[in-house]
């Protein structure tokens, strides 16, 4: 475990997967995570990337996991400070400790949605976004529709509101969640622009900066991932080289992936696989 400082100098737990391929890539992958997620969800798929020649980063952004405070009540953290502050800190350790390197990154969920916050990202080579959407409501699976709307923007904000954070954890939901992340999100439900609306409040976006080259990943059976709610992340880089693929079910040997099964090594054969030789032409 190491900690990585922020662009603003927090401090973000972080683990660093060194290579045992004799064979180095001299690449550098940052596996950003999706919402209250523990970096631990990437474990073996970091350690498949090393063993494969790549030098690995994950990491829990700000309130999140192990990069959270002893207290989170009054925390101020949103996901916009995840890109522009906590990823940009990572890319920055990157380039420092790995001059040499390629830098490749892959998003999953709002891990994916971040990367066009920050102007560091320029500094990166090719991008495997897997489920990365805006968390517009109308673009969710029609079956899953209204049991994900009444969770994101009835029950989060209100037990966010009576607590000053989301518990997350003591209510077996993934990871506690500060409230500045919970509110942000939640004034995402009826605006169909991300860009647009956040622009409106000063937000500034760097999509168009961004020259790497870019594989957007749709599940299947993702009901928040939908094929229409990854292109809307997917245009927003207008400059990238780039494509779209929806995994289908019938082309892995498991009947339920999701929005978090990509990660499960019975998912090693053939996705795993496929992403590592994606990242290795770049």
């Amino acid at each position: 475990m190491i900690q990585i400082p922020a662009a603003d100098g927090y401090k973000l737990s972080s683990v660093l997967y060194t290579d045992n391929d004799p064979k180095n890539k001299k690449k550098v992958l940052i596996i950003n995570s999706a919402t209250a997620v523990d970096k631990k969800l990437y474990h073996h798929y970091a350690i498949f990337m090393a063993q494969n020649g790549y030098q690995v980063i994950t990491y829990d952004y700000r309130g999140i996991a192990s990069s959270r405070p002893k207290k989170l009540r009054g925390f101020e953290a949103s996901f916009t400070d995840w890109g522009q502050k906590d990823f940009s800190g990572v890319i920055d350790f990157a380039k420092k400790e790995f001059p040499d390197h390629k830098i490749v990154t892959l998003g999953h969920s709002i891990g994916g949605t971040i990367i066009g916050m920050t102007e560091r990202n320029k500094e990166i080579c090719g991008i495997i976004n897997i489920g990365a959407q805006t968390a517009y409501y109308k673009d969710w699976s029609k079956d899953q529709k209204t049991k994900i709307y009444f969770l994101w923007h009835i029950v989060f904000p209100l037990i966010t509101k009576l607590y000053g954070y989301f518990p997350g954890k003591s209510l077996r939901m993934l990871e506690d969640i500060p409230k500045g992340v919970i509110d942000q999100w939640h004034n995402r439900r009826n605006q169909t622009n991300m860009k647009t609306q956040m622009e409106a409040n000063g937000m500034h976006f760097f999509y168009n900066d961004c020259k790497a080259k870019l594989l957007t990943l749709g599940i299947e059976d993702d009901p928040i991932g939908t094929e229409k709610a990854i292109n809307r992340i997917h245009n927003l880089f207008e400059k990238s080289d780039k494509s779209l693929e929806i995994i289908r079910l019938s082309s892995v040997p498991t009947t339920k992936i999701g929005h978090f099964g990509f990660f499960s090594r019975k998912c090693k054969n053939p996705l795993w696989v496929k992403t590592l030789d994606w990242f290795d032409t770049i």
